[in-house]
């Protein structure tokens, strides 16, 4: 290096973990570019697409794995009520539950 030069010292924020699970939040469950829910909580684009990135390869995929012994079932139905439950996650969180009720006659399925 030249003498004389000085170098750029840059300093870091350590972020809380409050604005990282908003940001996940923001971009996982109400559909938010990291772009733009980086600009409503005021942190660079560089910072926020590096938490959702981490956050996408360690904690989704890890909580997405199928359990092959739960998987879709089939059987005849008679005549009779049947209740199932529809259940909705999106990035492996808990968003919503649906209990339907439907009355069928004889079919395969």
């Amino acid at each position: 290096m030249k003498q004389g030069t000085k170098q750029l010292k840059i300093s870091y924020h350590k972020m809380s973990s409050q604005v990282k699970q908003t940001l996940i939040y923001l971009i996982c469950l109400k559909g938010f570019k990291i772009k733009h829910a980086a600009q409503k909580l005021n942190i660079k684009y560089a910072a926020a697409k590096s938490i959702f990135l981490y956050h996408r390869n360690n904690m989704i995929k890890n909580e997405q794995i199928i359990d092959s012994t739960k998987r879709c079932m089939y059987r005849t139905i008679t005549k009779e009520n049947i209740r199932f439950q529809i259940i909705t996650k999106i990035a492996g969180e808990f968003v919503n539950s649906k209990t339907e009720h439907q009355i069928q006659t004889q079919t395969t399925i």
